[in-house]
């Protein structure tokens, strides 16, 4: 596992990194369709929020978005079309995005390494709480990862990273 502090950095890197692939984009942008199916930028974005807040969760923090808010966007959702129903537009999503960033920020530095290596149950086996973060920040950047090609679908094909 990394260290707290390591995990802080990654996190404020990421958050920029969310930044740099929006930028210049359009909640239309962010609502087209990868073909032949998948989900849309916008639903990538509340999903990745909603991977944050459940982090923050598990942590032991207390989200400054509710639950209710992000259900459209949990994982094994329907994806998002344009008119569709409960969804954030692009700058309240990156509004979030950084409000969860310093929650989060803000619930590690509260914590310890020791706090990291805490048993808890993982579905039906012990794990430490260190990996179950872990696991759900590999979560995080695999959709992260997603965010460049549903860019270069709303046409901005420049490098961002």
């Amino acid at each position: 596992m990394i260290p707290i502090s390591d995990f802080r950095k990654l996190l404020s890197m990421e958050l920029e990194i969310i930044k740099e692939q929006t930028k210049g984009l359009t909640q239309e942008d962010t609502l087209i369709q990868p073909q032949p199916g998948g989900n849309c930028m916008n639903w990538v974005l509340g999903h990745l929020l909603d991977n944050q807040v459940l982090v923050l969760e598990i942590l032991g923090g207390e989200s400054p978005i509710g639950k209710t808010v992000l259900s459209r966007y949990t994982r094994e959702s329907d994806p998002i079309a344009a008119g569709s129903e409960g969804i954030l537009e692009l700058d309240a999503l990156l509004d979030w995005h950084v409000k969860v960033n310093t929650a989060l920020k803000t619930r590690l530095d509260q914590m310890t390494e020791t706090d990291f290596d805490q048993e808890i149950m993982l579905w039906d086996k012990k794990a430490t709480l260190g990996w179950r973060v872990f696991f759900l920040h590999f979560h995080y950047t695999y959709h992260i990862g997603q965010l460049e090609f549903l860019r270069n679908l709303a046409g901005h094909t420049e490098k961002v990273i």
